[in-house]
């Protein structure tokens, strides 16, 4: 007797409406693998994701039930998407046009008739009913008519098992299917042979247990009519099953990166590494995979300096994810860096290897629902997006195998920590309905953990090591230098003559000292970074180390700069680079800073000298073998000094690997007391311990936000969701009397909420009720949120879109610092466009709960400057119409474009409790897609179809085509390249014509 046997597992699918699966592909190999070891007399196919088309799966079965003869059996398994309609969803299915394009159970009962095998088994698991969580198609209307199902496909010498009863789902846990997962089990653990019949009973039982663990109703369904039974000799792992899934437990690795084809990872993978990082793998990167088994999917927390390697390490967890099935998000601070970390992962995995690189960072150009759909191998997110997502669409958890967090001390960040706290304290829940994702947190600047590793259940392995040493020291006005040497040990040395520290202008400043220090590290070759704490003193220090260097025009970079929509920064970077210089900072457009960053990065380009802000710290690809950091604070609402973190962060810039030897880091001091204090708190200091962003005055924000994340919860247990943070944990640590103090307090927040119409409690279950939901799922605190709501409640006509625009300048996290001219009534003038603009409702409206008549001034002149942006207005001419000074009450693009970001990102969450308050008489949904639109690109209406081009363009570019009547994508695609040429820049117009394949 033969046994003929197909296995097919479909994770994914080529239509992009049919989400993907994380277990299927791996449940068709596991017992193709186990059924080929174990029994000699086998014909075995496996049929998985782009092979399991409706074609190949035909062949399959004709190959199986349809060659099988009176002394065979054969075997058909499928693990993949039903449908309502009962029909197996193979990889090239439509969802237009389901019943020409899957295998309906008439079909498959049919071959059974016809098959002339002794025996056949059929298994299916995947399901025909269930939701978002499930392996069924979802928006498909289940059909009204009478349709073969299961139940018909039983008979005489037929074992037919499915995943669940035609009216429950099947459920996929850790990688496999539940089904599937126990039959592996039960397969495996029956050394005296396998009796189908016999141990379904077993099978059964357990999916039911296993599936009510986490809340889910799962039964499978066994009809059994072969005579005497059907008994296979013992299923036992061997070659194939060893191959597919290989031990790796204690397994070892050495540098060659090659090595790591041990765990499973494809060669042409490791040769794009090995390509990539020739000197292969470091210690830190050793110990991550041999002793804290990260490619083991353990957990691990890495604290380690910049440029040591920590996110390959992330990067390695992600490819071994990828290899397993499992899929990989990478979390990252902000849009910038996740563009930056998109575009390099694209080309590396993208490109080369063909996996699925997909980001969300709030832009239209977003792949949001790639990544509902789990339509990905790598996610790149921002934290607030993440966060967003998996509050909206909760079923995307169960896709996720790997979450890397990087720059994970945000999590103590005034501002973003909470939502960093939540996501992951979201993480850490989902573990009790069986969704337990690898984390990897990353950090260069944690220095005392904290606890914050035995709250994520992780190992942390932590480093001081770079792989370029760093010199770190402090210079005063007199030139000497004060530095903690590479053995260890602290020096000073006379690093500048004094005589070269002159006045340079009316009064001292840093300038004395930075020029003649930048003419020193240029005269050796250095390539030097300099931070400075505002925008405006980046500009000037480009501007007059440019003067003072002589170095010679970056031209090459010039030619790259777009050369439309010019803002003030842009004709100052252009005036900069003539000098052999450049600055960095938020009023520079995107394509400019790109320029600048890759050129400054090139160690054979003539851009040695780069003046920034501190956010170019944060993660953004800069390195430079000299960092000169000038100030040790913020300026902002109030003056902040930097902690020990951040001036770490910027002084860990220092040291190019592969191209220096060392990095230097100096900070600046105006004498020699002062050299002597920085030098103390700052070089010889130690980063801060983690902790939590919590503060007992938030309390309202943190449970609102905490309540949002699940249906329902006992009143008495809403103290747990607190707890379960990671501020609770701590704070469950430090105090035994944390838990009832906090219970009392929160008896009368929840009274309070309930008195808002927050929260609701029926049967004893306490919710939020549908505005306390849209408040929950918003990036607003508690405060901020019930002040929208008084704004919407007051609202007496029509409330348009970009009127909702207009009011969230009244909320704080819209707002941010605005620079207000306070001498006079100049910025009094805002009041009157508002008020043309938006009427004088919204115009009252802005006063409610302005601190004082320069708080409502600031909020009328964002207003005012949001709606000739979204008008396209020229982005210089924004500038100069509503800079009241250089100085004080000056607008930049940088500020401009923050506006509308700031307003972006909470709009959609106004527009959903609007949609509550004003019961549906808000603003139109289009309407609101639209301004979202607007406000990111800074274009008119008349112009978004332009965006549908086949290369993104600068705003400028758009504008420049719109203004010469182009209105369509398609009508500048009918246009000549020259005339192309006077609109757009000529790099973009190659890239256009390369993607339509036009000739030149």
């Amino acid at each position: 007797m033969a046994l003929l046997a197909t296995f097919v597992g479909v994770n994914k699918h080529a239509d992009p409406n049919i989400s993907d699966l994380t277990g299927a592909t791996k449940d068709a190999i596991a017992l193709w693998a186990l059924f080929s070891d174990s029994i000699p007399d086998i014909t075995a196919s496996r049929v998985v994701d782009e092979e399991a088309t409706l074609t190949a799966i035909r062949e399959a079965l004709d190959e199986t039930l349809g060659n099988a003869s009176s002394d065979d059996t054969a075997l058909f398994f499928f693990a993949g998407h039903g449908s309502p309609a009962h029909q197996l969803v193979p990889y090239d299915a439509r969802y237009e046009t389901l019943a020409d394009t899957t295998i309906p159970m008439d079909e498959l009962a049919e071959r059974l008739s016809s098959s002339q095998a002794r025996a056949v088994i059929v298994i299916l698991d995947c399901c025909f009913s269930g939701g978002a969580t499930t392996r069924v198609l979802q928006g498909v209307p289940t059909p009204r008519t009478s349709m073969t199902t299961i139940t018909d496909l039983q008979g005489k010498g037929r074992v037919i098992i499915a995943a669940s009863k035609d009216d429950e789902a099947a459920y996929e846990l850790h990688g496999h299917g539940l089904l599937t997962q126990a039959l592996l089990h039960t397969f495996k653990n029956n050394p005296n042979g396998v009796d189908i019949g016999a141990v379904m009973d077993e099978v059964t039982k357990w999916v039911r247990a296993e599936a009510q663990r986490f809340g889910w109703q799962q039964t499978p369904v066994v009809f059994n009519l072969v005579e005497g039974g059907l008994t296979f000799p013992p299923l036992t792992p061997g070659v194939c099953y060893a191959e597919a899934f290989p031990d790796t437990t204690n397994m070892n690795v050495g540098a060659d990166i090659k090595n790591l084809t041990a765990f499973g990872l494809a060669p042409e993978l490791l040769n794009a590494w090995a390509d990539r990082f020739t000197r292969g793998l470091n210690d830190l990167q050793l110990k991550a995979v041999n002793e804290y088994r990260v490619l083991d999917e353990r957990a691990l927390l890495v604290v380690a300096p910049t440029s040591s390697g920590k996110t390959f390490i992330g990067e390695m967890a992600a490819a071994k994810a990828v290899t397993d099935g499992r899929k990989a998000v990478f979390l990252l601070p902000f849009k910038a860096l996740t563009n930056e970390k998109y575009e390099d992962f694209n080309a590396l995995y993208g490109d080369s290897i063909n996996l699925r690189v997909i980001r969300c960072t709030g832009d239209y150009t977003d792949d949001t629902e790639d990544f509902v759909r789990g339509r990905y191998d790598i996610a790149l997110l921002t934290y607030e997006m993440f966060l967003n997502l998996s509050l909206a669409s909760p079923s995307l958890l169960n896709k996720i195998g790997l979450v890397v967090l990087d720059e994970a001390h945000f999590i103590t960040d005034s501002q973003r920590g909470i939502s960093v706290e939540l996501l992951l304290t979201s993480l850490l829940a989902a573990r009790e309905r069986g969704i337990e994702p690898q984390i990897v947190a990353l950090s260069a600047v944690i220095g005392h953990v904290n606890h914050f590793d035995e709250w994520l259940g992780c190992q942390t392995l932590f480093t001081c090591e770079r792989p370029v040493p760093l010199i770190e020291g402090v210079l005063d006005r007199s030139g000497s230098f004060q530095y903690m040497g590479l053995d260890g040990e602290e020096h000073i040395e006379q690093f500048l003559p004094s005589h070269l520290i002159i006045k340079r202008k009316d009064k001292p400043s840093s300038q004395d000292i930075i020029v003649p220090l930048v003419e020193k590290l240029i005269s050796e070759g250095e390539h030097v970074l300099i931070f400075r704490n505002q925008r405006g003193t980046a500009v000037g220090c480009s501007m007059y180390l440019g003067n003072a260097l002589g170095l010679s025009s970056a031209n090459n970079v010039l030619t790259r700069l777009p050369e439309h929509d010019l803002s003030g920064a842009s004709n100052n970077l252009r005036q900069a680079l003539k000098g052999g210089t450049a600055f960095h900072n938020s009023h520079l457009m995107r394509e400019e800073r790109l320029a600048v960053e890759q050129a400054f990065r090139d160690p054979e380009g003539n851009v040695r000298v780069l003046a920034a802000t501190t956010t170019v710290a944060a993660g953004i690809n800069t390195p430079a073998s000299t960092v000169i950091i000038v100030e040790t604070f913020f300026y902002g609402e109030e003056r902040r000094d930097f902690t020990v973190a951040q001036y770490k962060n910027m002084a860990g810039r220092a040291g190019r690997l592969g191209l220096s030897k060392q990095g230097t880091s100096i900070l600046l001091a105006d004498n020699a007391p002062q050299r002597q204090n920085l030098f103390r708190n700052y070089v010889k200091g130690k980063p801060e311990a983690i902790r939590s962003s919590f503060k007992s005055t938030e309390i309202e924000t943190w449970i609102l936000r905490l309540l949002a994340q699940i249906n329902q919860v006992p009143r008495k247990e809403v103290v747990r969701l607190l707890a379960s943070t990671y501020s609770g944990y701590l704070e469950s640590r430090k105090n035994p009397d944390w838990h009832e103090q906090t219970v009392t307090y929160l008896k009368e927040l929840l009274e309070r909420m309930e008195s808002l119409g927050l929260v609701e409690e029926m049967e004893g279950q306490l919710s939020l009720t549908l505005l306390g939901k849209e408040c929950g799922k918003s990036n607003f605190s508690f405060k901020s949120a019930m002040e929208l709501v008084t704004l919407l409640k007051q609202v007496s006509g029509s409330l348009t879109a970009e009127k909702l625009m207009a009011y969230l300048q009244a909320i704080p996290e819209v707002g941010g610092y605005t620079s207000i001219f306070k001498k006079g009534k100049k910025e009094s003038a805002w009041q009157r466009e508002v008020k043309s603009h938006y009427g004088s409702e919204v115009t009252s409206r802005l006063q409610h709960g302005a601190k004082d008549i320069f708080k409502y001034y600031a909020r009328c002149k964002r207003a005012a400057i949001l709606k000739t942006w979204i008008n396209g207005e020229p982005i210089e001419a924004i500038e100069q119409r509503f800079s009241v000074t250089r100085y004080a009450g000056s607008v930049g693009a940088g500020d401009v474009r923050g506006y509308a970001d700031r307003t972006r990102l909470h709009l959609q969450a106004a527009f959903n409790i609007a949609d509550i308050i004003l019961l549906g008489e808000g603003p139109d949904e289009t309407a609101i897609d639209t301004l979202l639109q607007q406000l990111e690109t800074g274009l008119p209406v008349g112009a978004l179809k332009l965006l549908t081009l086949p290369v993104s363009l600068p705003r400028g570019e758009y504008l420049a085509l719109f203004n010469a009547g182009y209105t369509t994508a398609e009508a500048v695609l009918s246009v000549e390249k020259d005339e192309l040429c006077k609109y757009i820049g000529y790099q973009r117009v190659e890239e256009i014509l390369a993607q339509l394949e036009l000739p030149n």
